[in-house]
């Protein structure tokens, strides 16, 4: 008698603990719950993105052109201040921008691990239109003189080149930056650290196609005065 009322408390401990291990109906249903909440979070995610898509390709931005646009941004964005000197002018900042496009050296290149100088330049095509390419040559230690035979002998064209803009009517540039003479900011349409001893705040590319006329505003983060003193503690000789 004894051993059968200890065999049926060991069953009813046994069935105590398959239960124990199991779901409740209230845990079921809040786990069903939380992953049909999350289904539709994805759901409106994703339409929200297709959405965005569909309005660019409408417009005939396409994702890509967006993309490069991101990119060069983001090149702008870190350029830094890579001081070069020159006979006359001494220890100056590199950059180098008029009516046909810019120059710069860049932490942040399209395609290379290591900084580079960057040209961004109207160029005429085929029909007759306009076009905006980017080109980058590694920077190593490049003297001005070597960055300067880079454009003249076309040297650029040998790195990695993108389209960034195609078949547009008209494009232009501006640069914003501090006018040391005059002590203040302004837009000018050329802007040599040679000559300004510093780099621009920003540029502004103006260009006209099909829909209209467009503007892209690029913000440069790096602008320090601090390397000035390079021209009196290594003066050029």
């Amino acid at each position: 008698m004894f051993l059968g009322v200890k065999q049926l408390s060991h069953q009813k401990k046994l069935a105590s603990n398959r239960i124990s291990k199991g779901y409740t109906l209230i845990e079921v249903i809040v786990a069903i719950a939380i992953f049909t909440t999350m289904l539709m979070l994805g759901s409106l995610a994703l339409n929200q993105t297709l959405m965005q898509y569909k309005a660019l390709a409408q417009k005939g931005f396409s994702f890509w052109e967006y993309a490069k646009i991101v990119w060069l941004d983001k090149s702008i964005g870190s350029i830094t201040d890579y001081y070069v000197k020159d006979r006359q002018y001494g220890w100056f900042p590199y950059f180098k921008g008029d009516l046909n496009g810019f120059s710069y050296v860049s932490l942040s290149p399209f395609a290379e691990d290591s900084p580079c100088v960057v040209w961004v330049l109207k160029e005429k095509n085929e029909k007759g239109k306009y076009d905006l390419k980017y080109y980058e040559l590694p920077v190593f230690t490049k003297k001005y003189e070597d960055i300067e035979n880079d454009f003249i002998f076309e040297d650029y064209k040998k790195g990695n080149s993108y389209l960034i803009l195609t078949d547009v009517q008209e494009i232009n540039f501006q640069y914003y930056g501090l006018d040391i003479i005059k002590r203040k900011y302004e837009w000018f349409n050329e802007f040599d650290g040679k000559l300004k001893k510093t780099l621009p705040s920003a540029i502004m590319i103006s260009y006209k196609d099909n829909e209209g006329e467009k503007k892209l505003l690029l913000k440069i983060n790096t602008n320090s005065m601090m390397k000035l003193i390079y021209n009196e503690i290594y003066p050029y000789k």
